[in-house]
Formats: structure tokens, C-alpha cells, sequence
């Protein structure tokens, strides 16, 4: 069963593998750390629609906005704002939180087509990449 979560311009598709009670518990974390994910980047944002600069990683008082700078300052030598990052950070961030204290077979965070995926030792996930038209070459396995 997935779980969706929608707050503004957020929107998640999770869907996590394994024991009923550990799925429980993750898709509890992930409700948690949702309810107060927009706001922490909302108070952010000012610094976070700056510009990256090569070799200055800013503190943010937030782990996500953390994981923003983080993925935008290899590309800082071009003009980049951790705002091309917000996606696939949301996703890292909700994955982190399902999978704290958990054991989980694999789950996936979709934000938007950022995506977070975990897949435990000796497991599998097939993922479709959709409107390529060209059946299983679209597949990664």
C-alpha cells in the first residue's frame, strides 16, 4: 500500500517493502518529518535562492536545506542556487526519516520524479522510466 503526501508544492508517492510493522512505523517517521519540512524551508529560503559559490558550503539551520547546498556545490562555478535541488533533497530527507531505526526490504520517496530508493542486500526494485515509448529499454533494473 502507498502512502501520499501533499503540503503546497510538495507532493510524495512512498511505498515501502518488508514487515506490515516495520512499514507501519516507517510510513509514521515519514508523516512526522513531513509535517515540518515546507515550513523549515520556507524560513530558509531567502539564503537558499542565493547563489552557490565554489568552495563556501553554507550552514543551513536545516537538514534538507543542508542536503540542497550539498548537491549544488559541485556545479557552483556556474551560477546555481540550492533551489535546483529541493526535490530530490525532500525525497532524501523523507527516505532518511522511513529509515531510521527501521528494516525495510526497499522503498522508494517520489517527489515530482525525484526520487530516493533503498534496496537491501539480495533485493530488487524494477523501475520504468514512463513516455519513452520504447518498452523495456526504458527499464532500470
Amino acid at each position: 500500500m502507498r502512502l501520499h503526501l501533499n503540503h503546497g508544492p510538495i507532493d510524495l508517492i512512498i511505498e515501502a517493502f518488508g514487515e506490515a510493522s516495520e512499514v507501519r512505523h516507517a510510513y509514521a517517521q515519514a508523516v512526522t518529518r513531513f509535517q515540518t519540512i515546507l515550513g523549515e524551508l520556507v524560513a530558509e529560503l531567502p539564503e537558499l535562492r542565493r547563489p552557490a559559490a565554489p568552495g563556501r558550503g553554507r550552514i543551513f539551520g536545516g537538514s534538507t536545506a543542508m542536503r540542497m547546498e550539498a548537491a549544488v556545490l559541485p556545479f557552483a562555478d556556474v551560477f546555481i542556487t540550492p533551489v535546483a535541488a529541493v526535490a530530490g533533497a525532500v525525497a532524501d530527507e523523507i527516505m532518511a526519516a522511513m529509515m531510521a531505526r527501521r528494516r525495510l526490504d526497499k522503498a522508494y520517496v517520489n517527489n515530482g520524479g525525484d526520487i530516493a530508493l533503498y534496496v537491501a542486500e539480495g533485493q530488487s526494485l524494477t523501475l520504468a522510466i514512463a513516455g519513452t515509448g520504447h518498452g523495456f529499454s526504458d527499464r532500470i533494473i
